[in-house]
């Protein structure tokens, strides 16, 4: 549970699981990098100077929250990378298609951020929070109405309202992926993300 502004955020229905376990790509369309799984963690590797991403085969309209552990493995220590409200990837373009591209220990700086892509002129991001190499992070994100939100270990890294959200009806997967990177993911959960409006004020201390 977590506010947004005026917003409280909280787990709603369970949408989807993933463990990770034999069968798991059937649920996921693997567009670049090389990936497998073992023991509930999912592996990727991107070799390139640019990144890939993986995506549920599976649409998750409306308002969603994504719950699971990542990690980047050393020596890599960049591009710990997801996407919600996503189409997918565009094969022609070789890139990806439109979507929230989330970055932890990304942009080359080690920045934490969220991009609405590919024409990025709507972003958000801090260089606030770094990330450790072989430690696993509990990350939550999604979106709710036009605000797009990443929490690590249950405090609010980065937070941005869209004035044109991605729409719905045509975006609607969830992606994990890297950039020039190693990274692990385990536990994926995503739920039906709830809300309700909070009243903020302060009480006078003087």
């Amino acid at each position: 549970m977590f506010c947004l502004r005026e917003r409280e955020v909280t787990e709603g229905e369970l949408l989807f699981f993933e463990d990770f376990s034999e069968g798991w790509e059937e649920r996921w369309e693997i567009s670049g990098g090389e990936w497998h799984a073992k023991d509930g963690i999912l592996d990727g590797v991107y070799r390139g100077n640019a990144g890939g991403l993986i995506y549920t085969k599976k649409q998750f309209p409306g308002d969603v929250l994504i719950d699971f552990y990542g990690r980047m493995v050393s020596p890599c220590n960049n591009d710990l990378n997801f996407s919600f409200r996503a189409k997918g990837w565009d094969y022609e373009q070789e890139d990806a298609a439109e979507g929230y591209i989330v970055g932890i220990n990304g942009w080359w700086k080690n920045r934490v951020g969220i991009e609405h892509y590919p024409a990025c002129d709507v972003f958000a991001m801090s260089g606030l929070f770094v990330a450790e190499s072989d430690r696993d992070y509990h990350i939550q994100a999604g979106i709710v109405g036009s605000y797009c939100f990443v929490v690590v270990d249950g405090e609010l890294a980065v937070l941005l309202c869209d004035p044109d959200p991605i729409h719905q009806d045509e975006c609607s997967r969830i992606g994990l992926g890297t950039y020039c990177s190693h990274v692990q993911f385990r536990d994926l959960k995503i739920f039906r993300a709830e809300s309700r409006e909070v009243s903020l004020s302060y009480i006078p201390q003087f």
